[in-house]
């Protein structure tokens, strides 16, 4: 029994290893397409492109990683059923139950190491993907280092600590030279926030510079005429998907705590929280997709039922994130309930089944 609990657990994985390989190819070649539209902007070029797709694809496959287990677990059950081996293990007496233990095995195992790239290796990449692009497509007019973004519009520059949208700016410190370059004023911002059109400044301490000589004037409100390109201000702004699980939820209790919109960061953090448990809902259904089938069903129409409940998952759950963020729905249930919805099926399929 533990040789075909083995034999089952390595099937299942390497039939998952192909669907991923194959999505690699997929996602690769559609997105280096999508970025086309974008070479030659600025400094963004042709190897430029190359590289974003390459440090964005990972993130692509980790999204869609529940509905590749699905596939990949039909497939890999289906080629056994092909084979006729299920009906052989089941005759000798490996039970339905004992199948299961089997996939679910080769689900956690996958899920495990999945989860541990898309945790840890995912929001990195996809970070230096957004502010190489951002940074490469504004001619190196803003910069985003670890300290924070750099922009430089016309005499100023400006560090902005943290960009919390394109409308409110914290710890922003100002430097203002002339036409000869020399510096006149530095400027430090506890906050802005961008009212109808102009920058009003909270919080501010003005240091000007004359005559060999400095003076320094707090002001709790003022205003700001810099017409900041919003395009510039993307450099600075991370997004969820950016962020480690930890941050995340860091950043959006710091949003709550400003009065600021935080519910897609909320969302986020707990759609991947969910995640691995999504991927071992699926993985289940793919159970009843190949034992619950005749086995006059093809290989074809299983993978196509697969592939039609992965996307039904998939788009389930970006439709609900998006509701949660629009409609102010909860988002800790935006995001679990796509998954208790599908293990819902899966149970009454495996009652149905009796496993």
């Amino acid at each position: 029994m533990t040789i075909l609990h083995r034999y089952i657990a390595k099937t299942v994985m390497a039939a998952t290893a192909l669907v991923v390989l194959v999505m690699i190819a997929l996602v690769f070649l559609i997105n280096f397409l999508d970025e086309m539209k974008d070479v030659g902007t600025a400094d963004y070029g042709f190897w430029q492109a190359f590289i974003h797709v390459l440090l964005e694809f990972p993130r692509t496959l980790y999204q869609f990683f529940p509905m590749l287990m699905l596939m990949g677990g039909v497939i890999g059950l289906g080629v056994l059923s092909s084979n006729r081996e299920l009906v052989v293990m089941r005759t000798a007496g490996f039970s339905v139950r004992s199948i299961s233990l089997a996939v679910m095995t080769a689900a956690v195992i996958i899920t495990f190491f999945a989860t541990g790239i898309g945790e840890g290796l995912v929001p990195k990449a996809h970070h230096l993907a957004q502010v190489r692009k951002q940074s490469e497509q504004s001619g190196g007019q803003a910069v985003a280092t670890l300290s924070g973004v750099w922009i430089h519009d016309g005499n100023n520059f400006l560090q902005i600590s943290r960009v919390m949208g394109l409308k409110h700016l914290e710890n922003v410190t100002r430097y203002q030279f002339d036409a000869t370059h020399r510096l006149l004023a530095a400027y430090y911002v506890r906050s802005l926030d961008l009212v109808q059109g102009k920058w009003q400044l909270h919080d501010v301490v003005k240091t000007t510079f004359a005559n060999n000589k400095t003076q320094s004037e707090h002001v709790a409100e003022s205003t700001w005429d810099l017409a900041l390109n919003p395009s510039l201000l993307n450099v600075g702004m991370v997004e969820p998907g950016e962020m480690s699980l930890p941050t995340l939820l860091d950043y959006a209790n710091h949003l709550q705590r400003n009065g600021l919109q935080a519910s897609d960061f909320q969302w986020e953090f707990w759609k991947r929280v969910f995640q691995p448990l999504a991927t071992l809902v699926m993985i289940l259904l793919a159970i009843p997709f190949v034992l619950g089938f005749s086995r006059s069903v093809t290989m074809g129409w299983r993978v196509l039922f697969g592939i039609i409940f992965g996307f039904t998952f998939y788009i389930l759950n970006a439709f609900l994130g998006q509701f949660s963020v629009v409609f102010q729905f909860s988002p800790l249930l935006a995001a679990i309930l796509p998954t208790c919805l599908f293990a819902i099926v899966g149970l009454v399929f495996a009652l149905k089944m009796r496993i």
